[in-house]
């Protein structure tokens, strides 16, 4: 990682902010500051030190490189207790700049001016890459792109402030300069070039004015016939003394090239071709450049004039003495007009004035696109590549620019002036801005940090208050020292909070001591389970009630699976399906039984609800389990007088139905005493009579057995029952009584083998309750004085998921405004001392305790009472 960030801070290091004038930032290092709260310390190092490695390959020295490694180290030191920007800033102030000067200004020996410019420049950039760092570091956390950055350190309030307030100067102020940078560099140069071309333009003028005055002499000294003719040596007159060394007349037909070689030199740049550089129809005066003397080092400078006598060329060559051209453009000991070149494309570059070897090289070099191109503008010449030196500062550069001479086609003079004192005026503008920046950065530094730290304690004692608020409820004032509004609001916002806070704790107090009381004392338990995925998961509470109902402690009942291994096996599944997908909102209730420590069983009511916590994405059931144990007991006992109550309603159909048999068993029992008195027994007579006793027997016992089955209190579990054997069993124990009324019972089969789960007993009770209502009602009809036969119609029928067991009479059915009461406990229609009006409604409780579901309908042709069982599984209706 740490390699990686610092190989792209290399890479970045490429694209320097160029300030002008040889100063640039790098930004390389920005990014990996970016990750100084994330990096290990000796990471951040080797980091910053990958990415700072360029510069040693840049300014070939390592200095830079060495002040930049101790940065890192300060820092990957210093912010993890302090803010970066303030680590940075104060890395500058006890060890950069210290650094700096000495190698710099120590080592390698730099102007002082260069010295503290690279002292500022280096502050600023490492400052601004520490800024410029945080501020992407607060970009990525407020976008948190990854969601993932897991848990990278949030800023403190101080690195905040601190890193805002240094943005907020450093970086307009850079961009300033790096915009600024061509137009001051631009500005500085075209000082310079005005200079030049002044400088220029003056030289011209000066030469100009000299050739036409000069050539109008010699012109008229010649026709008044005032020059010596041929080339012996004469005395000049005094007008050209001073400026000529020598004046002579061309021969006919001999060219300038045989009038120095007679002399002894030779013309620069002449060729064979080329031998006297003058063409013969320019009437205009020409400057040529000679090499008289043995040592040919020195340069003469000869003004040719054409002259024309009787018809004839007759040329005046002037030979100028050393000076001349010098003196004539700069005055002796002066140096206002140095760097002054003559440059001639057939002779050459030659000094006017005082130039340096350095300047000399530089113009000689020109090449011709160079040359063409400082007519129209500045060309800049210096023996440095500035496009590759990143520290360049331009100042070895010299300008340059060209003219050609009014009167002296052949020949340009050109201007040279140095940039270097521009450089070093704008160099010591620039320290300035750079002084001033870095010390309001300073400025503002102390007073963000004091701000920082003021608004970091005020942040402070505002997330205590609301600490104590929340942990103990402690009552807050609102702070009168905080400067900030907001924060004051907020504070003066927590005070009134804490305030509602501690009467709500007070009340909540009061309320958890009320429900305390009595979940320790009412007859119930209080519990509460986890729900995930619509399944109770894990009970988080339970009230000390538990240890009074059931005997278990607080701690037995939250072990784990408690509450399902104590459910009765009989009991186990139906509970479960009763608790299964619990939803918000929804009430989930259940009856059945829990073992007890001792080992009994209790029969439990049992209801919870589920609500949201209050995080919102969990769930949580609340639920109270009661002890109905008294009222079981008094359900079955309910159901068991309920049950006597029928067998009483049935007994006298019953006693008919029994004396039927017991008189043929008389008649029969005295017929074979009569016949045995007289010894007239016949076994071939008597077995059939025999026989017939017998069958009478075991009707009557069938009779009773059906009876006593239905009468005693089952303690069965319910099963798997073929619904054809119930119904027949019931109608087998009406049935005597039914017919003694005048009563038919009907059976109808329209799906046989139907099984559902149940327990017999129970399912009889309901069919003799229906039985014995329709009954009545049918005698209610002949009491009105309707003597039609009275019927009762048993249908058996199934759909796709239940049984369906359908009672219906002829009698006078349901009124409208009793029929939506008849399952009401105690409610009947029945005469005093004939009803209690329990039949129905425990009828209705036991179907629905078996899952189904007992309906009622009426019409004129009489009652129909429509009972749904769920059918049972394929697994029980085989093991039935």
């Amino acid at each position: 990682m740490a390699l990686l960030l610092g190989a792209t801070g290399l890479f970045l290091n490429i694209f320097e902010l160029k300030l002008g004038w040889g100063t640039n930032f790098l930004l390389g290092n920005a990014l990996v500051y970016v990750f100084i709260r994330v990096l290990a310390p000796q990471s951040l190092v080797l980091a910053v030190s990958v990415s700072s490695i360029g510069s040693i390959i840049l300014w070939n020295h390592p200095w830079g490189w060495i002040v930049s490694a101790c940065e890192a180290v300060f820092i990957a030191l210093v912010a993890p207790r302090s803010s970066p920007v303030r680590s940075v800033v104060l890395y500058w102030i006890v060890a950069g700049a210290p650094l700096l000067f000495l190698f710099y200004g120590g080592i390698l020996k730099l102007d002082q001016l260069s010295v503290a410019l690279v002292v500022a420049k280096q502050i600023a950039n490492g400052i601004l890459n520490v800024v410029i760092g945080e501020i992407i570091y607060v970009a990525i956390l407020s976008r948190n792109p990854f969601g993932k950055f897991g848990h990278w350190p949030k800023l403190m309030v101080e690195c905040f402030t601190v890193m805002l307030f240094m943005g907020t100067v450093l970086i307009p102020a850079t961009v300033y300069m790096a915009l600024e940078r061509p137009s001051r560099e631009r500005a500085a140069m075209e000082e310079v070039n005005r200079n030049v071309e002044t400088r220029m333009r003056v030289a011209d003028a000066k030469l100009s004015a000299w050739v036409d005055s000069r050539t109008m002499l010699l012109r008229g000294y010649a026709d008044n016939g005032e020059l010596p003719r041929g080339q012996s040596e004469a005395r000049l007159p005094k007008e050209f003394a001073a400026e000529f060394q020598k004046i002579a007349f061309l021969a006919p037909n001999q060219s300038l090239a045989e009038f120095v070689s007679a002399e002894g030199g030779s013309v620069i740049g002449a060729t064979s071709a080329k031998a006297d550089l003058s063409p013969s129809t320019d009437k205009r005066a020409r400057l040529v450049a000679l090499n008289l003397g043995p040592a040919r080092s020195n340069v003469d400078f000869a003004l040719v004039v054409p002259h024309v006598r009787n018809g004839q060329a007759d040329d005046i060559v002037a030979i100028l003495r050393p000076k001349t051209l010098h003196d004539l453009v700069e005055k002796p000991g002066q140096h206002g007009m140095d760097n002054i070149f003559f440059i001639s494309p057939a002779q050459g570059t030659f000094a006017l004035t005082h130039v340096t070897a350095h300047v000399r090289t530089l113009v000689g070099s020109m090449s011709q696109s160079q040359q063409a191109t400082a007519f129209t503008k500045p060309v800049l010449l210096s023996d440095v590549d500035y496009d590759r030196a990143i520290t360049s500062d331009l100042r070895d550069t010299q300008i340059v620019r060209l003219n050609p001479i009014a009167a002296l086609p052949q020949w340009q003079v050109a201007s040279v002036l140095p940039l270097e004192p521009a450089v070093l005026k704008a160099r010591a503008v620039q320290l300035l801005h750079f002084l001033a920046v870095i010390t309001f950065v300073f400025l503002i530094g102390l007073v963000a940090s004091h701000m920082s730290l003021k608004a970091s304690n005020v942040l402070r004692r505002v997330s205590q208050a609301a600490a104590d608020l929340t942990q103990f409820g402690r009552a807050q004032t609102a702070s009168d020292h905080i400067f900030i509004e907001e924060v004051s609001e907020i504070s003066g916002t927590i005070a009134m909070a804490a305030a509602s806070f501690g009467r709500e704790r007070g009340a909540l107090a009061s309320y958890q001591r009320r429900l305390n009381s009595i979940a320790q004392h009412a007859p119930i338990i209080v519990y509460a389970v986890d729900v995930a995925n619509g399944e109770g998961t894990d009970m988080t509470y339970i009230s000390r009630s538990l240890e009074q109902m059931l005997g278990y402690s607080t701690a037995e009942g939250l072990a784990e699976k408690w509450w399902s291994s104590s459910i009765h096996p009989d009991d186990y599944e139906y509970c479960m399906d009763a608790f299964r997908h619990l939803e918000p909102g929804k009430v989930y209730a259940a009856e059945y039984r829990l073992r007890h420590k001792n080992g009994h069983y209790v029969w439990v009511y049992d209801t919870l609800s589920v609500e949201p916590t209050a995080q919102g994405a969990e769930q949580e059931a609340v639920g109270i389990i009661m002890d109905i144990s008294e009222r079981k007991a008094s359900e079955d006992q309910l159901l068991q007088s309920d049950k006597m109550a029928s067998l009483g309603r049935m007994i006298s159909g019953t006693a008919h139905e029994l004396n039927q048999p017991l008189n043929f068993i008389k008649m029969a029992a005295s017929n074979l005493r009569e016949n045995a008195v007289r010894g007239r027994l016949d076994a071939e007579k008597f077995i059939p009579k025999l026989e017939n006793v017998l069958a009478q027997v075991e009707r009557a016992s069938a009779i009773l057995l059906q009876m006593r089955i239905f009468g005693r209190t089952s303690k069965e579990a319910p099963s798997a029952i073929n619904i054809q054997h119930t119904v027949e069993a019931a109608i087998l124990m009406a049935e005597p009584q039914m017919e003694l009324d005048g009563t038919q019972l009907v059976t109808e089969v329209k799906a046989s083998d139907i099984y559902v789960r149940a327990l017999p007993v129970m399912l009889e009770q309901v069919l003799l309750n229906l039985f014995i209502n329709a009954n009545d009602a049918i005698h209610s009809r002949h009491d009105a004085g309707d003597s039609a036969e009275g019927e009762i119609k048993i249908t058996i029928d199934r759909n796709d998921r239940s049984a369906v067991i359908t009672v219906a009479d002829n009698g006078p059915g349901i009124p409208p405004d009793v029929l939506p009461k008849i399952f009401e406990p105690f409610f009947t229609t029945k005469p005093p001392k004939q009803g209690t009006g329990l039949g129905l409604s425990i009828s209705y409780g036991i179907i629905r305790d078996m899952g189904g579901v007992l309906r009622a309908k009426s019409s004129r042709k009489g009652a129909r009472f429509i009972i749904e069982l769920p059918l049972a599984d394929a697994i029980a209706t085989e093991a039935a």
